[in-house]
């Protein structure tokens, strides 16, 4: 399901979602019942700037899109639910791989 428009801060190594105005509530709910330790995000409120990529991408740009703003951004509330759920996912997925190994070699 598509998530509206991402970018990534290579220099940073951050990645920025975008989504309305309105979701934070929802965003949050949602995120709390996948998990009860979230990732650590954040959200940015009125008055917060962002530098956004250019339309196109040239080598070594440390702003790029990798889904880039097609259309208006009023997404519906499963864009919402749904990077919520993918970002508990892959946060629980990242600390197993961390993990893979250990338990093993603590048996030994």
């Amino acid at each position: 399901m598509p998530v509206g428009a991402v970018m990534v801060d290579r220099g940073a190594n951050r990645m920025g979602f975008f989504l309305p105005a309105e979701s934070q509530q929802r965003f949050e709910a949602a995120l709390s019942r996948e998990t009860a330790t979230p990732p650590q995000y954040r959200i940015l409120a009125e008055g917060s700037y962002v530098v956004v990529p250019g339309p196109m991408a040239l080598t070594g740009d440390r702003f790029e899109w990798l889904s880039a703003p097609t259309h208006s951004q009023h997404g519906s509330p499963l864009q919402t639910v749904a990077l919520a759920v993918m970002l508990a996912a892959s946060s629980e997925l990242l600390a197993r791989a961390d993990k893979y190994g250990q338990e093993t070699a603590d048996a030994e």
